[in-house]
């Protein structure tokens, strides 16, 4: 007695190879639309970096051919940095638009970015007990940006090491380095090195980012 093979289902795939292989293109049309809000943050954050930083820079490093005033400097900054915020927010949530997440992930994400808030809080707290305990108000220069800079560079490497990405480790080992180097320059010359060395790994990540979006 025979018995007749079963007939595929229509529109399922033959064999596990070819589901597999449905998987693994759609598992990649997925990380694609996600990565593709990549270069455009990195080029954001790029942008505020060598900017916002080279006019901190700009108060007293190019005197007296050229001088940016105080005010002008500090708040172009605290504008760019808090438009590439606004930007992040935006191109971030448009990266995962008609994604599902499973409830690990998000919990992970959710705690993640709270930590991003927390760290900054906790970095300018710190801060203002030093003044209180005899910090000379000129070490401030030295103290917000390296602190912010170091915070940076470790949540890269902490993010790069959560979702398995070594573009995002190898950037941020390089920020902690900036941020270890730049204070040696010292005032006001460790600005030009952030907005030189760490806006340029920024806008070097979002240039590679971009090819492998396109490839």
């Amino acid at each position: 007695m025979t018995t007749e093979p079963s007939e595929p289902v229509d529109g399922e795939p033959a064999d596990a190879a070819a589901m597999l292989e449905l998987v693994r293109a759609q598992q990649d049309q997925v990380n694609r639309r996600m990565a593709a809000q990549v270069p455009p943050i990195l080029l954001v954050w790029g942008i505020a970096w060598t900017v916002g930083f080279g006019l901190l820079w700009l108060i007293d490093g190019a005197k007296p051919s050229l001088a940016v005033p105080l005010p002008v400097a500090v708040i172009t900054f605290i504008v760019l940095m808090a438009g590439a915020l606004v930007a992040t927010g935006i191109l971030g949530g448009r990266s995962g638009r008609g994604i599902r997440s499973t409830a690990d992930a998000a919990f992970t994400g959710t705690v993640y970015g709270a930590t991003w808030t927390v760290g900054f809080v906790a970095i300018f707290v710190f801060g203002t007990a030093l003044l209180r305990n005899g910090m000379p108000p000129e070490l401030t220069n030295i103290y917000y940006p390296t602190a912010s800079t170091l915070f940076v560079g470790i949540m890269y490497i902490i993010a790069g090491g959560i979702w398995r990405a070594w573009g995002a480790i190898g950037m941020g080992a390089w920020i902690v380095l900036v941020a270890l180097v730049a204070p040696y320059f010292g005032y006001p010359t460790h600005y030009l090195v952030f907005a030189v060395a760490g806006g340029g790994v920024f806008l070097a990540g979002a240039l590679v980012a971009w090819l492998w979006v396109r490839r």
